[in-house]
């Protein structure tokens, strides 16, 4: 089976989060796309609960085909770095063919995080295009010798969404529905 694992911090998941995926699984040709939200001890301010954020991914894949979250982070209990987080999924699904999910202005970065190198070197990346940068460019000019590993998704709708956009603007247009009901029941991020 061919899988995207599509990590991050889902603080909350938005529409565009769901939008991506979906795109990615035609575009790309995946069996199946998998949320995997980072753990408690990923230091980033306003954070709310991993568990949380795993409730509310949970809610908008129940309603998805061939998309789901995966909880492989929750009960960690320290930091887990890119590459750590990288083998616990490779262990876990050894026999299937796995891709990582990331944006533009995350994969640019790539090199520069602990152990950058084999990250590059050993995984495989579909990523979304983001924030103006030309993403084809930087990998022509920085990775050609691993062009072959790496898909480029268009993202021309969401280039610019992110999940701050609710928690600094209260824009409850980006996020589904039982999202932001779930937020409201559970007091989350203060909203007014």
């Amino acid at each position: 089976m061919k899988i995207g694992f599509f990590g991050g911090c889902f603080n909350p998941p938005t529409i565009a989060h769901i939008a991506l995926a979906n795109k990615v699984l035609i575009e790309t040709n995946l069996d199946k796309v998998i949320f995997v939200p980072v753990g408690d001890f990923y230091k980033k301010k306003e954070l709310t609960s991993a568990k949380e954020r795993y409730n509310m991914l949970k809610l908008v894949c129940d309603d998805l085909k061939n998309i789901e979250v995966s909880d492989i982070e929750l009960d960690i209990k320290e930091t887990l770095y890119a590459i750590d987080a990288f083998k616990l999924i490779e262990e876990k699904y050894r026999n299937d063919e796995i891709y990582f999910i990331m944006g533009a202005d995350n994969f640019i970065n790539l090199t520069k995080w602990k152990a950058g190198k084999e990250l590059i070197e050993k995984y495989k990346y579909i990523v979304l295009e983001r924030d103006n940068i030309d993403i084809e460019e930087y990998v022509t000019n920085n990775l050609k010798e691993y062009k072959n590993k790496i898909k480029i998704v268009k993202n021309e709708e969401y280039g610019d969404f992110s999940s701050s956009m609710f928690r600094e603007n209260n824009d409850f247009s980006i996020v589904p529905n039982n999202v932001l009901k779930y937020i409201k029941e559970n007091n989350l991020y203060k909203i007014s």
